[in-house]
């Protein structure tokens, strides 16, 4: 899942040793859009705290992060529910399905979206819908939401507060559409062998992915 969601995403590595993708060594084969940069996403699609009234960080090289809270607030802070509407927004002038769009977040930012007074996210359990896999219940704005903890992070991650947003501790979120990324996978070998635990036998195998 770190790996998927990281390549998706932008970003390279994992837990504790995230990086950008953007070396020109990063790309992997040839480029779908020849006008993306390195890590084969467009600047268009990748939202940062200018994409919401604030300023980057002094000096910053790289793009600020987003600070959240519920309602928004003052300059660049935003709320979950604005930042999912922008996304929708960029999605529907890029002519995306409205069916099938879906958006992987951490858990601060879940959090702080549950605090939204918002009829559409009251209901946390019921019928076919309650939480399981990660995903919460229904869709918000048109996304099937998830939660997932492999999600690309710097520094120390999501939940440091920073009103201006911050270069170095934030979280990274991932929205797109069922038709936007695919595995190609194998079961490579498989064998079986008595469980030490219970009355059973064990049957394990080597997954491949790309």
């Amino acid at each position: 899942d770190s790996e998927v969601l990281g390549y998706m995403a932008g970003w390279k590595g994992g837990a504790g040793s995230w990086a950008r993708r953007s070396a020109s060594g990063d790309v992997n084969g040839t480029k779908a859009d020849s006008t993306a940069g390195n890590d084969e996403l467009l600047a268009a699609n990748k939202l940062d705290i200018t994409d919401f009234g604030g300023s980057e960080a002094s000096g910053a090289a790289e793009v600020t992060s987003i600070p959240i809270a519920a309602g928004g607030g003052a300059g660049g802070i935003t709320s979950p529910l604005a930042i999912m509407n922008r996304i929708a927004r960029q999605m529907d002038q890029a002519n995306v399905d409205t069916d099938g769009r879906w958006i992987v977040v951490d858990s601060v930012f879940a959090e702080v979206l549950m605090d939204e007074d918002s009829k559409l996210i009251n209901a946390d359990f019921g019928g076919g819908d309650e939480m399981r896999n990660g995903r919460m219940p229904g869709t918000i704005r048109g996304f099937r939401v998830y939660k997932s903890n492999n999600l690309p992070y710097l520094g120390t991650g999501a939940g440091t507060a920073a009103a201006s947003g911050s270069e170095t501790n934030f979280g990274v979120l991932l929205a797109g559409h069922d038709s936007a990324g695919a595995t190609a996978e194998q079961i490579a070998k498989t064998e079986s062998f008595r469980s030490p635990d219970t009355f059973a036998d064990i049957v394990r195998g080597m997954q491949l992915y790309g």
